[in-house]
Protein backbone atom coordinates (compact mmCIF):
# COMPACT_ATOMS: atom_id res chain seq x y z
CA UNK A 1 0.00 0.00 0.00
CA UNK A 2 1.28 3.21 -0.83
CA UNK A 3 1.37 6.25 1.70
CA UNK A 4 0.41 9.42 -0.33
CA UNK A 5 3.50 12.10 0.49
CA UNK A 6 2.19 15.09 1.84
CA UNK A 7 4.08 17.94 0.36
CA UNK A 8 5.60 20.65 2.30
CA UNK A 9 2.76 23.33 0.71
CA UNK A 10 -0.15 21.31 2.27
CA UNK A 11 1.70 21.20 5.69
CA UNK A 12 2.43 24.70 5.47
CA UNK A 13 -0.93 24.81 5.11
CA UNK A 14 -1.86 22.76 8.06
CA UNK A 15 0.21 23.99 10.34
CA UNK A 16 -1.34 27.43 9.85
CA UNK A 17 -4.66 26.25 10.33
CA UNK A 18 -4.15 24.29 13.10
CA UNK A 19 -2.14 28.06 14.44
CA UNK A 20 -5.53 30.28 13.90
CA UNK A 21 -7.19 27.12 15.57
CA UNK A 22 -5.16 27.23 18.00
CA UNK A 23 -5.12 31.37 18.18
CA UNK A 24 -8.83 31.72 18.51
CA UNK A 25 -8.98 28.48 21.13
CA UNK A 26 -9.71 30.89 23.82
CA UNK A 27 -12.05 33.04 22.36
CA UNK A 28 -14.18 29.89 21.63
CA UNK A 29 -13.80 28.71 25.23
CA UNK A 30 -14.53 32.27 26.39
CA UNK A 31 -17.37 32.23 24.28
CA UNK A 32 -18.63 28.91 25.39
CA UNK A 33 -18.36 29.77 29.03
CA UNK A 34 -20.03 33.42 28.54
CA UNK A 35 -23.27 31.39 26.79
CA UNK A 36 -22.97 28.62 30.03
CA UNK A 37 -22.81 31.53 32.56
CA UNK A 38 -25.96 33.24 30.90
CA UNK A 39 -27.83 30.55 30.78
CA UNK A 40 -26.55 29.84 34.19
CA UNK A 41 -27.55 32.89 35.70
CA UNK A 42 -31.15 33.01 33.91
CA UNK A 43 -31.94 29.83 34.95
CA UNK A 44 -31.07 30.86 38.55
CA UNK A 45 -33.06 34.29 37.65
CA UNK A 46 -36.35 32.14 36.89
CA UNK A 47 -36.01 30.25 39.68
CA UNK A 48 -35.53 32.91 42.32
CA UNK A 49 -38.49 34.57 40.53
CA UNK A 50 -41.06 32.27 40.54
CA UNK A 51 -39.57 29.14 42.08
CA UNK A 52 -40.00 28.32 45.94
CA UNK A 53 -36.45 29.07 47.32
CA UNK A 54 -35.54 28.73 50.79
CA UNK A 55 -35.57 31.78 52.47
CA UNK A 56 -31.91 31.93 53.77
CA UNK A 57 -30.65 31.41 50.11
CA UNK A 58 -33.95 33.97 48.61
CA UNK A 59 -32.64 36.85 51.05
CA UNK A 60 -29.45 37.29 49.09
CA UNK A 61 -31.63 38.05 45.89
CA UNK A 62 -33.62 39.70 47.92
CA UNK A 63 -31.06 42.07 48.99
CA UNK A 64 -30.01 42.11 45.22
CA UNK A 65 -32.92 43.33 44.11
CA UNK A 66 -33.59 46.20 46.34
CA UNK A 67 -29.97 47.41 45.70
CA UNK A 68 -31.06 47.62 42.02
CA UNK A 69 -34.34 49.13 42.58
CA UNK A 70 -32.23 51.83 44.53
CA UNK A 71 -29.85 52.57 41.53
CA UNK A 72 -32.91 52.59 39.25
CA UNK A 73 -34.70 55.19 41.53
CA UNK A 74 -31.45 57.05 41.27
CA UNK A 75 -31.86 57.10 37.45
CA UNK A 76 -35.33 58.27 37.56
CA UNK A 77 -34.53 60.85 40.49
CA UNK A 78 -32.75 62.79 36.90
CA UNK A 79 -35.28 61.98 34.62
CA UNK A 80 -38.67 63.12 36.98
CA UNK A 81 -36.71 65.88 38.72
CA UNK A 82 -38.62 64.68 41.79
CA UNK A 83 -37.03 64.42 45.04
CA UNK A 84 -35.08 61.02 45.79
CA UNK A 85 -37.37 59.73 48.85
CA UNK A 86 -40.41 59.87 46.81
CA UNK A 87 -39.17 57.89 44.13
CA UNK A 88 -38.01 55.05 46.04
CA UNK A 89 -41.48 54.85 47.74
CA UNK A 90 -42.41 54.06 44.81
CA UNK A 91 -40.40 51.35 43.36
CA UNK A 92 -41.03 50.45 46.64
CA UNK A 93 -44.98 49.95 45.98
CA UNK A 94 -44.05 48.99 42.61
CA UNK A 95 -42.45 45.85 43.16
CA UNK A 96 -44.67 45.34 46.57
CA UNK A 97 -46.12 41.70 46.30
CA UNK A 98 -49.69 43.58 45.36
CA UNK A 99 -48.78 45.68 42.82
CA UNK A 100 -46.54 43.09 41.11
CA UNK A 101 -48.88 40.73 40.81
CA UNK A 102 -51.69 42.91 39.54
CA UNK A 103 -48.47 44.19 37.30
CA UNK A 104 -47.55 40.91 36.05
CA UNK A 105 -51.19 39.80 35.24
CA UNK A 106 -51.20 42.24 32.88
CA UNK A 107 -47.54 42.41 31.33
CA UNK A 108 -48.00 38.06 30.83
CA UNK A 109 -51.57 38.29 29.58
CA UNK A 110 -50.43 40.62 26.69
CA UNK A 111 -47.50 38.40 26.02
CA UNK A 112 -49.37 35.14 25.86
CA UNK A 113 -52.13 36.86 23.41
CA UNK A 114 -49.07 38.12 21.32
CA UNK A 115 -47.23 34.79 21.39
CA UNK A 116 -50.46 32.87 20.22
CA UNK A 117 -51.31 35.52 17.70
CA UNK A 118 -47.88 34.98 16.18
CA UNK A 119 -48.27 31.14 16.21
CA UNK A 120 -45.50 30.64 19.12
CA UNK A 121 -46.62 27.82 21.63
CA UNK A 122 -45.41 29.47 24.60
CA UNK A 123 -46.85 30.55 28.21
CA UNK A 124 -45.70 32.71 31.26
CA UNK A 125 -45.94 30.78 34.45
CA UNK A 126 -49.36 31.32 35.84
CA UNK A 127 -48.34 32.47 39.33
CA UNK A 128 -46.81 36.38 39.97
CA UNK A 129 -42.55 36.56 40.10
CA UNK A 130 -42.01 36.62 43.66
CA UNK A 131 -39.53 40.02 43.94
CA UNK A 132 -39.35 40.93 47.84
CA UNK A 133 -41.11 40.47 50.88
CA UNK A 134 -41.11 42.77 53.96
CA UNK A 135 -39.69 41.42 57.41
CA UNK A 136 -36.85 39.07 58.03
CA UNK A 137 -33.32 40.56 57.21
CA UNK A 138 -35.10 42.87 54.73
CA UNK A 139 -36.78 44.88 57.80
CA UNK A 140 -33.51 44.64 60.06
CA UNK A 141 -31.97 46.50 57.06
CA UNK A 142 -34.97 48.87 56.79
CA UNK A 143 -34.28 49.65 60.76
CA UNK A 144 -30.86 50.29 60.07
CA UNK A 145 -31.35 52.59 57.32
CA UNK A 146 -33.44 54.67 59.62
CA UNK A 147 -31.40 54.41 62.72
CA UNK A 148 -27.96 55.65 60.32
CA UNK A 149 -30.06 58.48 58.80
CA UNK A 150 -31.72 59.68 62.27
CA UNK A 151 -28.18 59.96 63.53
CA UNK A 152 -26.86 61.48 60.28
CA UNK A 153 -29.48 64.14 60.91
CA UNK A 154 -28.71 64.54 64.78
CA UNK A 155 -24.95 65.35 63.75
CA UNK A 156 -26.73 68.12 62.73
CA UNK A 157 -28.29 69.50 65.04
CA UNK A 158 -27.76 71.93 68.00
CA UNK A 159 -29.48 71.07 71.72
CA UNK A 160 -30.48 74.06 71.98
CA UNK A 161 -32.49 74.04 68.77
CA UNK A 162 -34.27 71.09 69.32
CA UNK A 163 -35.32 70.85 72.81
CA UNK A 164 -37.00 74.33 73.30
CA UNK A 165 -40.35 75.73 74.07
CA UNK A 166 -41.48 76.67 70.97
CA UNK A 167 -40.40 72.98 69.37
CA UNK A 168 -42.54 72.01 72.39
CA UNK A 169 -45.65 73.49 71.61
CA UNK A 170 -45.39 72.86 68.09
CA UNK A 171 -45.08 69.20 69.24
CA UNK A 172 -47.97 69.18 71.39
CA UNK A 173 -50.51 70.47 69.26
CA UNK A 174 -48.94 68.27 66.63
CA UNK A 175 -50.46 65.61 68.84
CA UNK A 176 -53.16 66.55 70.64
CA UNK A 177 -55.15 67.84 67.22
CA UNK A 178 -54.61 64.76 64.82
CA UNK A 179 -55.60 62.64 68.37
CA UNK A 180 -58.95 64.76 68.87
CA UNK A 181 -59.70 64.66 65.05
CA UNK A 182 -59.22 61.25 64.51
CA UNK A 183 -61.07 59.62 67.86
CA UNK A 184 -64.59 61.99 66.88
CA UNK A 185 -63.82 61.11 63.62
CA UNK A 186 -63.79 57.47 64.34
CA UNK A 187 -66.73 58.05 67.23
CA UNK A 188 -68.89 60.26 64.84
CA UNK A 189 -68.84 57.10 62.19
CA UNK A 190 -69.99 54.64 64.56
CA UNK A 191 -66.79 52.34 64.90
CA UNK A 192 -65.74 50.99 68.62
CA UNK A 193 -64.14 52.92 71.47
CA UNK A 194 -60.70 51.18 70.95
CA UNK A 195 -60.93 52.19 67.40
CA UNK A 196 -61.44 55.29 67.54
CA UNK A 197 -58.16 55.64 70.25
CA UNK A 198 -56.49 53.46 67.82
CA UNK A 199 -56.90 55.95 65.06
CA UNK A 200 -56.35 58.78 66.85
CA UNK A 201 -52.64 57.59 68.06
CA UNK A 202 -52.13 56.32 63.93
CA UNK A 203 -52.46 60.02 63.22
CA UNK A 204 -50.36 61.81 65.76
CA UNK A 205 -47.14 60.03 64.45
CA UNK A 206 -44.88 61.76 62.34
CA UNK A 207 -42.33 60.20 59.86
CA UNK A 208 -39.36 62.18 60.89
CA UNK A 209 -36.97 59.82 58.34
CA UNK A 210 -39.03 60.93 55.38
CA UNK A 211 -38.86 65.10 56.21
CA UNK A 212 -35.05 65.35 57.27
CA UNK A 213 -34.34 63.41 54.10
CA UNK A 214 -35.90 66.02 51.83
CA UNK A 215 -35.18 68.55 53.75
CA UNK A 216 -31.47 67.93 53.29
CA UNK A 217 -32.01 66.86 49.68
CA UNK A 218 -33.94 70.32 49.39
CA UNK A 219 -30.62 71.80 50.96
CA UNK A 220 -32.60 73.48 53.86
CA UNK A 221 -31.50 71.57 56.79
CA UNK A 222 -29.46 74.70 58.43
CA UNK A 223 -32.53 76.79 58.28
CA UNK A 224 -34.47 78.12 61.39
CA UNK A 225 -37.96 76.60 60.05
CA UNK A 226 -35.99 73.08 59.37
CA UNK A 227 -34.51 73.46 63.06
CA UNK A 228 -37.85 74.03 64.58
CA UNK A 229 -39.35 71.18 62.23
CA UNK A 230 -37.01 68.78 62.74
CA UNK A 231 -37.30 69.61 66.88
CA UNK A 232 -40.99 69.44 66.68
CA UNK A 233 -40.87 66.10 64.66
CA UNK A 234 -38.49 64.05 67.20
CA UNK A 235 -40.47 65.57 70.17
CA UNK A 236 -43.67 64.80 68.09
CA UNK A 237 -42.41 61.16 67.85
CA UNK A 238 -41.71 60.50 71.71
CA UNK A 239 -45.05 61.91 71.98
CA UNK A 240 -46.89 59.65 70.05
CA UNK A 241 -44.98 56.76 71.59
CA UNK A 242 -46.22 57.31 75.01
CA UNK A 243 -49.90 58.43 73.59
CA UNK A 244 -49.31 54.71 71.38
CA UNK A 245 -48.34 53.03 75.61
CA UNK A 246 -51.51 54.53 76.79
CA UNK A 247 -53.72 53.55 74.45
CA UNK A 248 -52.12 49.76 73.39
CA UNK A 249 -52.89 49.34 77.41
CA UNK A 250 -56.60 50.41 77.32
CA UNK A 251 -58.06 47.41 75.85
CA UNK A 252 -56.21 44.86 78.29
CA UNK A 253 -58.09 46.52 80.95
CA UNK A 254 -60.09 50.03 80.18
CA UNK A 255 -58.77 53.34 81.85
CA UNK A 256 -57.56 52.88 85.40
CA UNK A 257 -55.11 53.85 88.20
CA UNK A 258 -52.67 51.28 86.52
CA UNK A 259 -52.54 52.59 83.06
CA UNK A 260 -51.38 56.11 84.25
CA UNK A 261 -49.02 55.48 86.51
CA UNK A 262 -47.37 52.69 83.94
CA UNK A 263 -47.76 56.13 81.66
CA UNK A 264 -46.33 58.40 83.91
CA UNK A 265 -43.71 55.88 84.90
CA UNK A 266 -42.32 55.90 80.74
CA UNK A 267 -42.63 60.09 81.25
CA UNK A 268 -39.97 59.93 84.07
CA UNK A 269 -37.97 56.91 82.24
CA UNK A 270 -38.13 59.21 78.48
CA UNK A 271 -37.18 62.33 80.35
CA UNK A 272 -33.90 60.78 82.20
CA UNK A 273 -33.08 59.26 78.76
CA UNK A 274 -33.19 62.33 76.88
CA UNK A 275 -31.85 64.44 79.14
CA UNK A 276 -29.22 62.19 81.19
CA UNK A 277 -28.41 60.48 77.83
CA UNK A 278 -27.51 64.02 76.52
CA UNK A 279 -24.96 64.94 79.17
CA UNK A 280 -23.71 61.53 79.35
CA UNK A 281 -22.72 61.27 75.49
CA UNK A 282 -21.41 64.61 75.89
CA UNK A 283 -18.75 63.72 78.16
CA UNK A 284 -18.24 60.26 76.35
CA UNK A 285 -17.61 62.12 73.02
CA UNK A 286 -15.12 64.98 74.45
CA UNK A 287 -13.35 62.23 76.49
CA UNK A 288 -13.10 59.63 74.09
CA UNK A 289 -13.97 59.73 70.59
CA UNK A 290 -12.26 63.55 70.36
CA UNK A 291 -9.01 62.05 70.84
CA UNK A 292 -9.11 58.85 68.40
CA UNK A 293 -11.41 61.27 65.47
CA UNK A 294 -8.26 63.59 65.90
CA UNK A 295 -5.81 61.33 64.30
CA UNK A 296 -4.63 61.40 60.91
CA UNK A 297 -6.22 57.69 60.15
CA UNK A 298 -9.21 56.83 61.80
CA UNK A 299 -8.71 53.59 63.44
CA UNK A 300 -10.77 50.74 62.99
CA UNK A 301 -11.61 50.44 66.74
CA UNK A 302 -12.76 54.18 66.94
CA UNK A 303 -15.12 53.44 63.67
CA UNK A 304 -16.21 50.20 65.91
CA UNK A 305 -16.89 51.99 68.72
CA UNK A 306 -18.87 54.99 67.54
CA UNK A 307 -20.89 52.24 65.95
CA UNK A 308 -21.31 50.50 69.11
CA UNK A 309 -22.26 54.07 70.70
CA UNK A 310 -25.08 54.58 68.32
CA UNK A 311 -26.80 51.14 67.85
CA UNK A 312 -26.49 51.17 72.35
CA UNK A 313 -28.15 54.19 72.26
CA UNK A 314 -31.22 52.63 69.41
CA UNK A 315 -31.35 49.93 72.12
CA UNK A 316 -32.15 51.75 75.21
CA UNK A 317 -34.59 53.86 73.22
CA UNK A 318 -36.23 50.55 71.99
CA UNK A 319 -35.94 48.94 75.32
CA UNK A 320 -37.62 51.86 77.59
CA UNK A 321 -40.20 51.80 75.03
CA UNK A 322 -39.57 54.64 72.66
CA UNK A 323 -38.62 53.49 69.30
CA UNK A 324 -34.61 52.85 68.23
CA UNK A 325 -34.89 56.31 65.50
CA UNK A 326 -35.05 58.59 68.82
CA UNK A 327 -32.24 56.86 70.59
CA UNK A 328 -30.21 57.19 67.12
CA UNK A 329 -31.25 61.04 67.04
CA UNK A 330 -30.33 61.50 70.56
CA UNK A 331 -26.90 59.43 70.24
CA UNK A 332 -26.49 61.88 67.20
CA UNK A 333 -26.72 64.92 68.82
CA UNK A 334 -24.41 63.87 71.34
CA UNK A 335 -21.27 63.50 68.62
CA UNK A 336 -22.55 66.90 67.49
CA UNK A 337 -19.95 67.89 70.36
CA UNK A 338 -17.07 66.54 68.85
CA UNK A 339 -15.04 68.81 66.77
CA UNK A 340 -14.57 66.70 63.41
CA UNK A 341 -18.50 65.83 63.04
CA UNK A 342 -17.12 66.33 59.14
CA UNK A 343 -15.27 63.47 59.42
CA UNK A 344 -17.83 61.57 61.28
CA UNK A 345 -20.10 62.15 58.20
CA UNK A 346 -17.88 60.92 55.76
CA UNK A 347 -16.99 57.71 57.57
CA UNK A 348 -20.36 56.89 58.04
CA UNK A 349 -21.86 57.66 54.42
CA UNK A 350 -21.13 53.84 52.67
CA UNK A 351 -23.28 52.41 55.57
CA UNK A 352 -26.15 55.20 55.23
CA UNK A 353 -25.95 54.93 51.07
CA UNK A 354 -26.73 51.17 51.49
CA UNK A 355 -29.15 50.45 54.33
CA UNK A 356 -30.78 54.19 53.77
CA UNK A 357 -32.24 53.49 50.57
CA UNK A 358 -33.46 50.21 51.99
CA UNK A 359 -36.04 51.51 54.51
CA UNK A 360 -37.50 54.23 52.45
CA UNK A 361 -38.53 51.27 49.70
CA UNK A 362 -39.10 49.07 52.35
CA UNK A 363 -42.20 51.54 53.21
CA UNK A 364 -43.58 50.87 50.08
CA UNK A 365 -43.50 47.44 50.20
CA UNK A 366 -46.16 47.60 53.23
CA UNK A 367 -48.77 48.56 50.72
CA UNK A 368 -51.61 46.69 49.58
CA UNK A 369 -52.93 48.07 46.33
CA UNK A 370 -55.93 45.38 46.49
CA UNK A 371 -57.05 46.85 49.75
CA UNK A 372 -56.32 50.53 49.07
CA UNK A 373 -58.47 49.86 46.40
CA UNK A 374 -61.19 48.50 48.26
CA UNK A 375 -61.23 50.86 51.06
CA UNK A 376 -60.43 54.34 48.60
CA UNK A 377 -63.34 56.13 50.41
CA UNK A 378 -62.81 55.71 54.13
CA UNK A 379 -58.78 56.10 53.08
CA UNK A 380 -59.57 59.47 51.15
CA UNK A 381 -61.68 61.10 54.25
CA UNK A 382 -58.93 59.75 56.83
CA UNK A 383 -55.92 61.20 54.28
CA UNK A 384 -57.50 64.38 54.11
CA UNK A 385 -57.91 64.69 58.11
CA UNK A 386 -54.83 63.37 59.07
CA UNK A 387 -52.91 66.24 56.16
CA UNK A 388 -55.42 68.72 57.63
CA UNK A 389 -55.22 67.61 61.39
CA UNK A 390 -51.55 68.39 61.08
CA UNK A 391 -50.92 71.43 59.15
CA UNK A 392 -53.46 73.13 61.72
CA UNK A 393 -52.23 71.82 64.84
CA UNK A 394 -48.48 72.20 64.19
CA UNK A 395 -48.85 75.55 61.99
CA UNK A 396 -51.05 77.27 64.71
CA UNK A 397 -48.18 76.15 67.27
CA UNK A 398 -45.97 77.62 65.21
CA UNK A 399 -47.71 80.53 64.74
CA UNK A 400 -48.05 81.20 68.63
CA UNK A 401 -44.29 80.66 68.78
CA UNK A 402 -43.17 83.26 67.08
CA UNK A 403 -43.26 82.31 63.28
CA UNK A 404 -45.33 83.68 60.33
CA UNK A 405 -48.53 81.92 58.93
CA UNK A 406 -46.00 80.77 55.55
CA UNK A 407 -43.51 79.22 58.26
CA UNK A 408 -46.08 77.58 59.97
CA UNK A 409 -47.72 76.19 57.13
CA UNK A 410 -44.13 74.59 55.79
CA UNK A 411 -43.86 73.30 59.37
CA UNK A 412 -47.36 71.62 59.33
CA UNK A 413 -46.52 70.65 55.99
CA UNK A 414 -43.17 68.74 56.88
CA UNK A 415 -45.44 67.09 59.62
CA UNK A 416 -47.59 65.33 57.93
CA UNK A 417 -45.86 62.18 56.78
CA UNK A 418 -47.02 59.22 59.08
CA UNK A 419 -44.28 56.48 58.07
CA UNK A 420 -43.32 53.74 59.73
CA UNK A 421 -45.08 54.80 63.41
CA UNK A 422 -48.12 54.64 62.34
CA UNK A 423 -47.67 51.18 60.69
CA UNK A 424 -45.89 50.11 64.10
CA UNK A 425 -49.47 51.36 65.91
CA UNK A 426 -51.51 49.62 63.22
CA UNK A 427 -50.10 46.54 63.85
CA UNK A 428 -50.07 47.08 67.29
CA UNK A 429 -54.03 47.40 66.89
CA UNK A 430 -54.25 44.12 64.63
CA UNK A 431 -53.32 41.90 67.75
CA UNK A 432 -54.86 43.55 71.08
CA UNK A 433 -58.14 42.43 72.29
CA UNK A 434 -60.82 44.67 73.56
CA UNK A 435 -61.84 43.31 76.71
CA UNK A 436 -64.68 41.06 75.08
CA UNK A 437 -62.23 39.42 73.31
CA UNK A 438 -62.54 41.25 69.86
CA UNK A 439 -59.52 42.39 67.38
CA UNK A 440 -59.17 46.20 67.80
CA UNK A 441 -58.62 46.26 63.83
CA UNK A 442 -60.13 44.13 61.82
CA UNK A 443 -58.56 43.24 58.56
CA UNK A 444 -59.65 46.88 56.34
CA UNK A 445 -59.39 49.38 59.61
CA UNK A 446 -55.80 48.24 59.21
CA UNK A 447 -55.66 48.99 55.66
CA UNK A 448 -57.29 51.99 55.97
CA UNK A 449 -54.43 53.06 58.91
CA UNK A 450 -51.80 51.36 56.33
CA UNK A 451 -52.85 53.27 53.43
CA UNK A 452 -53.19 56.67 55.06
CA UNK A 453 -49.70 56.25 56.38
CA UNK A 454 -47.94 55.30 53.19
CA UNK A 455 -50.09 57.92 51.17
CA UNK A 456 -49.29 61.10 53.53
CA UNK A 457 -45.70 59.61 53.58
CA UNK A 458 -45.56 59.90 49.68
CA UNK A 459 -47.36 63.09 49.27
CA UNK A 460 -44.88 64.63 51.85
CA UNK A 461 -41.82 65.30 49.91
CA UNK A 462 -43.95 67.77 46.97
CA UNK A 463 -45.33 68.77 49.63
CA UNK A 464 -42.26 69.98 51.96
CA UNK A 465 -41.00 71.31 48.57
CA UNK A 466 -43.87 73.14 47.38
CA UNK A 467 -43.80 74.96 51.42
CA UNK A 468 -40.51 74.74 52.64
CA UNK A 469 -38.73 75.53 49.54
CA UNK A 470 -40.64 78.90 49.05
CA UNK A 471 -39.88 80.07 52.41
CA UNK A 472 -36.40 78.93 52.81
CA UNK A 473 -34.81 82.77 52.24
CA UNK A 474 -37.41 83.81 55.17
CA UNK A 475 -36.44 81.79 57.70
CA UNK A 476 -32.30 81.44 56.96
Amino acid sequence: MMIPKISGLELKKGAGVYAEFKKNAKVYAAVLFFALALLLFLSVLRNSLFGDIDEEKKIWFELSFLLLAAIMAEMLVNYLKQPVVMVLLIVGVVISPSASGIIYGIVAGVLDFLLAAAGIVFFMPADAPHLVQSGGLIEIFAKLGAILLLFKIGLHCETKKIFNVKNLVIALLGVVVPFAGGYYFAVAGGHSFYYALFLGAALTATSVGVTVAVLEELKLLQTQMAQALLGAAVIDDILALLVLSFVQNIPAGGIGEGVFLQIGSLVATTLIFVVGGILLGRFVVTVYFDPIVGTEKMPKRGFLAMLMYLLFYAYVAEFIGLSAIVGAFIAGITMNYSHKTERLLDMFYPLEALFTPVFFISLGLLVDVNALVENIVPIFIVTLLAIATKIVGCGVGAVLSGSNVKEGIAIGAGMVPRGEIALIIGLYGLTALTPEGVPVLGPSEYAVIASMAFITTIIAPPLIQMTAGKNAAAVQ
